[in-house]
């Protein structure tokens, strides 16, 4: 699947102390919906290093793909929210107002595409 106004979504976090497996739920929630059942995520990806940081990237198809996959997994994303302290969140395409509405705040920065080579 492809498109072109693919929205990406990095954001860099860490687990709360205690709260190891509450994350772990809510990414055994979240994962095999999305795997199963949200081709319009092209991708979703999770990292980690050594000091305990993750970094969690998403791609989706365009923006309405991002709202469906936060209404189709919700019961996940309130745990995944619940568990960890969020560094930054860089939002990579063009979003609309509704999108700044919803998951703004202080630690999201957004980017427009400014160049692009595509193969």
């Amino acid at each position: 699947m492809s498109s072109s106004n693919p929205i990406d979504v990095v954001f860099r976090f860490r687990v709360k102390p205690g709260k190891q497996e509450q994350y772990q739920k809510a990414i055994d929630y979240i994962l095999p919906i999305t795997e199963a059942k949200e081709p319009y995520v092209l991708e979703y990806n999770i990292y980690n290093n050594i000091e305990g940081v993750f970094t969690q990237h998403e791609r989706y198809a365009d923006e309405a793909a991002l709202h469906r996959h936060m209404e189709l997994t919700a019961q996940g994303q309130q745990d995944w929210a619940e568990a960890i302290e969020l560094e930054d969140v860089v939002v990579l395409g063009e979003m609309s107002d509704k999108f700044w509405s919803l998951y703004g705040g202080p630690h999201a920065h957004g980017f427009q595409e400014f160049r692009r080579v595509a193969r």
